[in-house]
C-alpha cells in the first residue's frame, strides 16, 4: 500500500451521472495534487459506475468502491470518511464544483493556523443546475477563529453556515467526533462538534461553487429524512426536535469544562433551537394530523 497522502477527498455518489463528471474533473484537477480521493458508490443505476470507472482508470489517486446495495446518503459519506488514509479530509458533494486552488489554500491555512485550527474553509458561491453563479455568500467576515467554543458556534449556527462542513479538516481531530448523524441538519451538528476543539479558517479565496438544484436528494422536503436516516417513518421522525437534541449532545459528548460547556449550551439554543420552535412545533403536528 502506498503511503497515506496529505489530503484525502471523500467523494460519495448516488446516481449522480449529471454533474459527477464536472466535479470529479474539478477535484483530480487541484493545484494541490498529493492526495486520494475515496469514491463510493451507492449501488448507483445509472449511469455514475461507468463515470465513476473511467475516472479511476485515468487516475492512480482515485480508490474507487462500489457498495451492493444503497444505505442512504448518511451512511455513504461515514463510510467514505472511515475509508480516508489523509492526515487532512475534505467531504465533498458529486454536485458541487471546486476552483483549482481550493485544496491548497485550504492547506495552507490548516498549516499557518498551527493545531489550534481543525477546520479550513474558502468563500463559497452558489451555482445553479446549468453553473451559473447565482448569490455570493455573505461569508467573508464569518468568524470562525473566535477564541471560544460559545463564540464560534454562535457564530456559525446564527449564519446559518452550513457549507462549512465541506472544508478541510484535520483527520485526527474529525474521528474524535460521532461523525454524520442521522438526522436533517447533522451539518451544523459535525460542526459545533468540531467548533468545540478548535478554531476555524476563512480563506478570503471564493474557490466553493455549491450548487443547488430542484433535484439534488437532500433537499426535497420530507425526502430528507430519508437521505439521512433510510427506512424512517417521516410522520414519526421529529426532524426538527431530534436536530435540536442532536446539537446539545454534539456539545454534552465533548468534555467541555462545565462553564464552557453551559455557555455553548446555551449558544445552541438561543441562536438555534429558540428561533425555530415552530419547526418543532411542526413536527408534533405532523405526527397528530399526518400533515
Amino acid at each position: 500500500m502506498t503511503a497515506a497522502p496529505p489530503v484525502s477527498v471523500c467523494l460519495p455518489v448516488y446516481n449522480g451521472e449529471r454533474y459527477l463528471e464536472e466535479t470529479l474533473l474539478s477535484v483530480r484537477e487541484q493545484t494541490f495534487g498529493d492526495l486520494e480521493i475515496v469514491l463510493s458508490d451507492n449501488a448507483s443505476t445509472d449511469a455514475t459506475t461507468e463515470i465513476c470507472r473511467s475516472h479511476a482508470a485515468d487516475d492512480p489517486r482515485i480508490r474507487y468502491v462500489r457498495h451492493d446495495v444503497n444505505r442512504g446518503g448518511l451512511w455513504n459519506f461515514n463510510d467514505a470518511m472511515r475509508r480516508a488514509r489523509g492526515r487532512t479530509v475534505k467531504l465533498a458533494a458529486a454536485d458541487d464544483v471546486l476552483r483549482p486552488r481550493f485544496l491548497e489554500a485550504c492547506v495552507d491555512a490548516l498549516e499557518a493556523g498551527g493545531p489550534g485550527v481543525v477546520l479550513a474553509y474558502p468563500r463559497t458561491q452558489i451555482i445553479d443546475g446549468d453553473g451559473h453563479v447565482t448569490e455570493d455568500l455573505n461569508d467573508a467576515d464569518l468568524r470562525g477563529d473566535r477564541s471560544t467554543p460559545h463564540e464560534r458556534i454562535a457564530e456559525f449556527l446564527r449564519a446559518q453556515a452550513a457549507h462549512l462542513v465541506f472544508g478541510l479538516y484535520r483527520a485526527d481531530v474529525l474521528r474524535t467526533t460521532r461523525g454524520l448523524r442521522p438526522t436533517i441538519g447533522n451539518d451544523v451538528v459535525i460542526l459545533t462538534e468540531m467548533a468545540c476543539r478548535g478554531r476555524f479558517a476563512l480563506v478570503p479565496e471564493q474557490l466553493f461553487l455549491q450548487r443547488r438544484h430542484a433535484t439534488q436528494f437532500s433537499a426535497q422536503g420530507a425526502r430528507q429524512v430519508q437521505f439521512h436516516a433510510p427506512g424512517k417513518d417521516v410522520r414519526f421522525d421529529f426532524p426538527h426536535a431530534r436536530l435540536a437534541g442532536e446539537l446539545w449532545s454534539a456539545v454534552t459528548t465533548s468534555r467541555l469544562p462545565a462553564g464552557e460547556a453551559a455557555r455553548s449550551l446555551a449558544a445552541v439554543t438561543t441562536t438555534w433551537v429558540v428561533p425555530r420552535w415552530r419547526g418543532v412545533a411542526g413536527d408534533v403536528r405532523r405526527a397528530v394530523t399526518g400533515r
